[in-house]
């Protein structure tokens, strides 16, 4: 029996996440983006259509909130 091939979407996003962040949480910037990027990854595997996810960190910046 021959498969017939399911055809893919790819969908590219641009986001960026605004996080309350203390230095003295315990976590750098660099693991609380690392846990982010996981959690998003999680989620959109819930979503029974996606087959894979591949995503990049492009920059965390810090400023200070008033």
């Amino acid at each position: 029996m021959e498969t017939i091939p399911v055809p893919k979407l790819t969908v590219s996003f641009a986001v960026d996440i605004e996080v309350a962040y203390s230095s003295f949480s315990g976590k750098t910037a660099d693991e609380i983006a690392e846990s982010l990027q996981d959690e998003i990854h999680d989620l959109l595997f819930e979503l029974e259509q996606v087959t894979g996810v591949c995503s990049t960190c492009t920059s965390i910046s810090t400023e200070e909130l008033s």
